[in-house]
């Protein structure tokens, strides 16, 4: 771990094919971070599947959306904020999660970043969706 924070701030179209340099953005931010293997790779996990979310659901296929990611790795946590301004995720959905069965091919989402970081917080307020990930490191 470095003696100093590592921050970060990135902004990407509401797309899929962005969600990919996202991934790779954050992946040097990590290996900057000093994160060991499993974390990084949980962290990128977490994030791109929540990526992916808002841009099928937040943004429901539309053009012209959204998505930022501000990090902040130091002392031993790692923090990601991801926000947009898409269709805000329903009330409690983060609370009623269940795992989905091991053959469902949707659905797995926010039960795969749940298991990847170890708090997930959620809030909406005008027009702005902020998704918390904290992972111990």
């Amino acid at each position: 771990m470095p003696a100093e924070a590592v921050p970060g701030a990135i902004r990407i179209n509401a797309d899929l094919r962005e969600v990919r340099r996202l991934a790779e953005w954050l992946r040097g931010k990590c290996s900057e971070g000093g994160l060991g293997e499993m974390a990084a790779y949980d962290l990128e996990l977490a994030t791109v599947e929540a990526a992916n979310n808002v841009v099928e659901h937040g943004y429901a296929g539309t053009s012209g959306g959204e998505i930022g990611l501000d990090l902040e790795i130091d002392r031993g946590i790692a923090v990601i904020t991801l926000t947009d301004h898409g269709i805000p995720v329903p009330p409690g959905l983060f609370d009623q999660c269940r795992p989905a069965p091991l053959d469902a091919t949707e659905g797995r989402g926010i039960g795969i970043v749940q298991s990847c970081v170890d708090v997930v917080n959620y809030s909406t307020r005008e027009g702005l969706n902020r998704l918390t990930l904290i992972k111990l490191l």
